[in-house]
């Protein structure tokens, strides 16, 4: 069966998503998108996450990375995960070959940095796309929701401002093979469901079986889902992300273990 050929429409502003610490009770979300909206009227922002832990700068920019590559290209993210906001930490536009990443210069994108082809990174200085009066403490709503607007309605990257030769990465954690073929890496994020989600790509366990020890627990073997055990019981799988997670079949591992980010996860090979 053949299709006809779709005709997208051109000029249409990029879409823009909100990445933010700010929950969901206070009015702030809903100031950044007015803002957008002002000077956007038919822009399209999608809420990424309000829940990231306050002031959590590597939690969103895990959740960020992760849910990144699933937009269309030329989106505009905005990340307002901020504790520095009001001192001398520099507000940025980083251009990859896939979006445009708005936020301060404090690691948030320090993932993007790592896993795409960043193009250049701006400081964010025309004051033209910025709000009048700047509040010392609300930079998303000053500064970084004007600038994400007018960059999805398609403002040149050279008028943001000058070029940014610098900008802060963190340093990101990476699993590591022992000379007895064990793979030692770390919990680095939680989800909802206190799943504990590692550093340990799925790829590095595709040759022969494992025991994952995490916490004092061990567990024989990676499962295909998290149904494939006993309620309550503590399985191991590769999660949606490509990366191995200890979960607990209709329960939280993070509290049946007692642990969070940071946590040692350790593969060992089982002899064949």
């Amino acid at each position: 069966m053949s299709f006809p050929p779709i005709r997208f429409p051109e000029n249409v502003p990029s879409l823009i998503t909100l990445t933010t610490d700010f929950g969901l009770a206070d009015p702030y979300v809903a100031a950044m998108k007015g803002v957008i909206l002002d000077i956007l009227p038919w822009a399209k922002i999608v809420d990424i996450s309000h829940a990231i832990a306050a002031q959590n700068v590597m939690q969103a920019a895990y959740v960020l990375a992760t849910a990144a590559p699933y937009f269309p290209r030329r989106t505009v993210h905005i990340v307002v995960v901020d504790p520095g906001v009001g001192t001398q930490r520099r507000p940025i536009a980083v251009y990859t070959d896939t979006a445009c990443y708005i936020g301060p210069d404090n690691g948030v994108f320090s993932l993007v940095y790592a896993k795409e082809n960043v193009a250049e990174v701006r400081l964010l200085q025309n004051v033209f796309y910025m709000r009048p009066a700047i509040s010392n403490t609300f930079h998303g709503r000053d500064v970084f929701a004007p600038f994400a607007a007018y960059v999805a309605a398609g403002a040149p990257g050279n008028s943001l401002g000058p070029l940014v030769h610098d900008p802060v990465a963190l340093p990101i954690p990476k699993p590591t093979r022992e000379s007895d073929g064990s793979i030692v890496g770390q919990v680095i994020y939680i989800d909802h469901f206190g799943n504990l989600v590692s550093d340990i790509p799925g790829d590095w366990l595709n040759d022969g079986d494992w025991t994952i020890e995490i916490a004092g627990a061990q567990i024989h073997g990676t499962s295909a889902t998290y149904g494939n055990v006993d309620q309550g019981e503590l399985v191991a799988l590769i999660g949606s992300s490509g990366l191995l997670e200890v979960a607990v079949r209709n329960g939280s591992a993070a509290q049946k273990l007692g642990i969070g980010p940071s946590a040692t996860v350790v593969a060992r090979p089982l002899p064949s």
